[in-house]
């Protein structure tokens, strides 16, 4: 019985991403031919009205066959495509986002989440897309009725298109027959495995969570280094204080450099820190180790950026700072390096992988999706930005338009970069 727990796929999908690899029995091959003859190819189960629940009509029942609901998610990819692929071509200096602009960005998120669920024909796809539609039409209808009154005239293709979402998932039999698949499946019961080692880089958990430590740590990061520049303000530690560093600006302004410290962190450091746990059996020696080790990483990381990109100090400039070596890096940020770094691969990363273990594997592709797209947002508004060229004298010279404002009331005019233009 303890090993049909273990082999059964439907107790197998719904364990925990991170514990999968523990429930598969050690040595035991797949079915194939008993003959010794080459394995049979998996085929798609057919349905039969006997497997089709009560309510749902068979002939709907074929999850291959989407229908509507294909171009759904082929909408939903291109919305995000194209919303973030607007974003390079914005300035945060010069452009000052209203309700709406959040709030499409808002549904860069929940088209992801929308894909995903129906993707994996996921039950919960109905109720989320139903839900996410009635809001953007509340959404559109507040908007139009405080900037001018309700009208067909104002009416978009996405106010009818959320409308036909809605329509289409509350009553189509395809859609009710198909996602049924549940969020969560059933855990298996018993006590979870203890795990040590939590290096496993040939498993999709371990790269899932290694996006989502970059991510994420790129915004922690920053915040870090605004309370260590803090600390130097107020003369507890010694170095130059720049009130108008970038630091003070945007506090969700990602710094790619800290998200691939900790993906370092787990990729080099980790591993180390393992070794030195394995062959030294002093517990606090190989923490020592590690800490010296994890400061002199850190330092040459630092030094290679420093002659690649910092020769004309321009980016941070040591020079004035005790144990310097050329300007770009000193005896106290490695210090402090070291005991951060520490600190991630002894602390913080196995806490964060425990934690991550007991979440449901779809709890975990959601929190995926939500990560990685908000971060492609802040990605695209920050880090990435493609000037667009100055068109007006290209529409005055050459297609005779002129700015709205001096035009005579009642002519038409278009918006280009926040500015009307009309004959």
């Amino acid at each position: 019985m303890a090993e049909e727990k273990l082999t059964n796929p439907k107790l197998s999908q719904d364990l925990g991403s991170d514990q999968l690899e523990e429930t598969k029995p050690q040595g035991v091959e797949p079915e194939g031919d008993k003959s010794g003859g080459a394995k049979s190819e998996e085929t798609t189960p057919q349905v039969t009205d006997s497997q089709v629940p009560d309510g749902i009509d068979p002939r709907f029942a074929n999850p291959k066959k989407m229908g509507f609901m294909r171009l759904i998610m082929l909408v939903q990819i291109l919305g995000i495509l194209l919303t973030a692929s607007s974003l390079v071509f914005i300035s945060k200096n010069t452009v000052v986002f209203g309700f709406s602009d959040y709030w499409l960005l808002i549904n860069m998120v929940f088209s992801a989440l929308g894909f995903w669920l129906l993707w994996k024909r996921k039950s919960a796809a109905r109720p989320v897309l139903i839900i996410f539609s009635a809001l953007n039409l509340i959404e559109s209808f507040g908007l139009t009725a405080a900037t001018g009154g309700i009208s067909l005239d104002n009416i978009d293709l996405t106010f009818v298109w959320d409308i036909i979402v809605m329509i289409y998932m509350a009553t189509s039999r395809r859609a009710k027959a198909i996602l049924t698949q549940p969020f969560q499946e059933i855990r298996a019961t018993g006590e979870r495995p203890v795990r040590t080692n939590y290096y496993r880089p040939n498993t999709w958990a371990f790269w899932r969570n290694l996006i989502i430590y970059f991510c994420i740590f790129s915004i922690v990061g920053h915040w870090m280094e605004a309370a260590y520049c803090l600390l130097i303000k107020y003369g507890i530690l010694p170095g130059i204080y720049d009130p108008t560093s970038q630091i003070w600006s945007d506090w969700l302004y990602p710094f790619p450099v800290y998200g691939f410290g900790a993906v370092a962190c787990v990729l080099l450091l980790y591993p180390v820190k393992l070794v030195l746990q394995k062959h030294i059996k002093n517990p606090v020696l190989p923490l020592i180790i590690s800490f010296v080790f994890n400061g002199c990483v850190c330092c040459l990381i630092e030094l290679i950026m420093g002659l690649m990109t910092n020769m004309d100090y321009s980016l941070w400039d040591y020079r004035d700072m005790f144990c310097n070596f050329m300007g770009q890096i000193c005896l106290q940020n490695g210090i402090a390096f070291g005991a951060v770094a520490t600190l991630m691969t002894w602390v913080i990363y196995p806490a964060l992988e425990f934690v991550i273990g007991l979440a449901p594997r779809s709890t975990m592709t959601v929190i995926f999706i939500v990560v990685v797209v908000f971060f492609a947002i802040l990605w695209s508004f920050y880090l990435v930005n493609v000037p667009l060229p100055d068109v007006s004298e290209f529409l005055e010279e050459n297609l005779g338009l002129v700015p709205v404002d001096e035009l005579p009331d009642g002519e038409f005019g278009i918006s280009i970069e926040t500015r009307e233009w009309g004959r």
